[in-house]
């Protein structure tokens, strides 16, 4: 998930306070105003703060209404997306698309009413899985739609009405277990399940289908909002520039505050997603103090000084907790898989991978930092606290046909593993299109581990291999070199979200010979143990 927060830094002393041009803090009708405006106080980019504790920055359309950016309520709550746009997704009125985010980090991406409720189609994420398809009536599932179930490993298909399964209910589980049944109203009116077979295997496709291309659509005018906002940001950035080289004044709105920096980091030790810790207090950082206010019971009006010795209690009570914990039962090594460096000391794994660990550790036993994990895209980036003096570079998604080379430690194998295949497929997973599928072979213990192409630049990243035992069961066949990898572009847009630095491209100048791309590939490949 890409989230984006900026921070207007205009310097008091060089605005003028009239249109057009740049103001900064102009009273506007319930609002002040500081950016960009034309003629008529018409705002043309950059962030009102209205009166009743709401904002938005971002870009305004030619009637100065707000148009794609970030609204945050006064709860910290906030929606990332695109604004006065009606129209029609699946029979269903909508008049703004985006990302709604909760205080609890979960979000949903749809289109939504006026109300900001999920009309038409959209996905909803929970702490333990999602809800994806058709919505109405108060962001209920209605049609066509998915429920995950991270904990049972878990995919329920069916239609929906008022969230309740009705018609065939389709189960699929992780392990490939698979199964079909008849509901009223989330009840079963079949005598027991049956295995999923000919027409309905079809029909199952068939929904596996609209749910990927509805929600490949959706994912598009999304993408569109970020390149916006990457147009808003740089705007700001050459803007403040301009501003301090004319002026030669420093940027006062670009102070930190010491307290809030203060604030994300003990937050952050808890658990709680402040995005940067750097001191500006931006809809993450609000919601989390709220969140953390909520779960100890503590009063709205809390004091700054009296908040910060609440987190203190709380991370030492956590601390003594785990204490305690570690002395009754010492982590013992539970699993292993692969990770890759992308920078000098960033890694890139599977979620999947470092799910549950209580520790995470390298070959040599170096304790590995999680820095983010992308649960809905099965990715994860730690940080090492040893550097590597090299890494591997970024190129382009893969493209059917193309030669590539997988790496990773297999079966809990200490040395590399090192295979060659080509792209099969340019879809994954029930025909996921931020999946592809290639024939190098895999086993467990590849997963987070490189797909590089003939050059030896980073692809993608392998994160499964077909259910061959299900596949058996289900069709009496036992499928060959099926394996999934994760596309180049989610990985991208994860590490630019958190201004991790990369480099896209080709590290050779000419091309590489196999055995170069296996030699870099053993240089930035590592093994991940974890620990539980």
């Amino acid at each position: 998930m890409r989230i984006l927060l900026f921070l207007i830094s205009f310097n008091l002393f060089s605005q003028d306070t009239e249109c057009p041009g740049y103001v900064f803090d102009k009273q506007l009708e319930r609002q002040k105003f500081t950016g960009e405006c034309a003629e008529g106080n018409l705002r043309v980019w950059g962030t009102a703060n209205y009166d009743n504790g709401t904002s938005f920055q971002g870009f305004f359309n030619s009637d100065g209404l707000i148009s794609k950016g970030i609204y945050t309520f006064e709860s910290g709550e906030y929606f990332y997306g695109e604004f006065n746009t009606p129209g029609e997704i699946l029979g269903a009125q909508y008049s703004r698309v985006g990302r709604l985010v909760f205080s609890d980090g979960s979000y949903t991406e749809a289109y939504f009413d006026d109300n900001f409720q999920a009309v038409g189609f959209g996905i909803i994420t929970y702490n333990n899985g999602y809800q994806q398809g058709m919505f109405s009536n108060g962001s209920l599932l209605n049609g066509v739609g998915v429920k995950r179930n991270d904990e049972y490993g878990s995919s329920v298909y069916s239609t929906w009405v008022n969230d309740k399964a009705n018609g065939i209910v389709f189960v699929e589980y992780d392990d490939g277990r698979s199964f079909q049944s008849q509901f009223i109203n989330d009840k079963s009116v079949s005598e027991g399940p049956s295995s999923i077979q000919g027409a309905a295997r079809n029909q199952l496709e068939q929904i596996k289908k609209f749910l990927n291309l509805n929600y490949a659509e959706l994912r598009e005018k999304i993408s569109s909002i970020d390149k916006a906002m990457d147009d808003f940001s740089k705007r700001v950035n050459e803007t403040d520039a301009q501003i301090e080289a004319t002026t030669k004044r420093s940027k006062f709105a670009s102070k930190r505050s010491l307290f809030i920096k203060s604030t994300q980091e003990l937050l952050a030790i808890l658990g709680y997603k402040v995005g940067k810790t750097d001191g500006i207090s931006g809809p993450l950082t609000a919601a989390a103090i709220k969140a953390f206010k909520q779960d100890q019971g503590l009063a709205e009006d809390l004091s700054n000084e009296n908040l910060l010795v609440e987190l203190q209690k709380q991370v030492r009570k956590e601390s003594n907790a785990e204490t305690d914990s570690l002395a009754s039962k010492e982590p013992t090594y539970a699993s292993n898989g692969t990770g890759f460096f992308v920078s000098d000391d960033i890694v890139v794994t599977n979620q999947h991978v470092i799910n549950n660990c209580v520790y995470l550790a390298d070959s040599q036993n170096n304790i590995l930092e999680i820095v983010t994990v992308d649960r809905l895209n099965d990715l994860a980036v730690l940080r090492s606290p040893i550097k590597s003096e090299d890494y591997i570079y970024l190129d382009d998604d893969p493209e059917l046909g193309e030669l590539v080379y997988v790496a990773g430690f297999p079966l809990s194998f200490e040395t590399l593993n090192f295979t060659s295949g080509a792209v099969s497929a340019l879809v994954g997973n029930e025909k996921n299109i931020t999946q592809f599928q290639f024939t190098a072979p895999i086993q467990p213990g590849n997963s987070g581990g490189p797909v590089l192409n003939a050059w030896g630049s980073l692809i993608g990243v392998a994160f499964a291999s077909i259910n061959a035992a299900g596949i058996l069961e289900s069709r009496g066949v036992i499928p060959q070199n099926i394996n999934y990898g994760i596309k180049l572009d989610v990985i991208r847009d994860i590490l630019t979200e958190y201004d991790i630095d990369y480099d896209e491209g080709r590290a050779y100048w000419f091309k590489p010979s196999q055995e170069d791309v296996a030699q870099l590939a053993k240089d930035t490949t590592i093994l991940i143990n974890c620990f539980k």
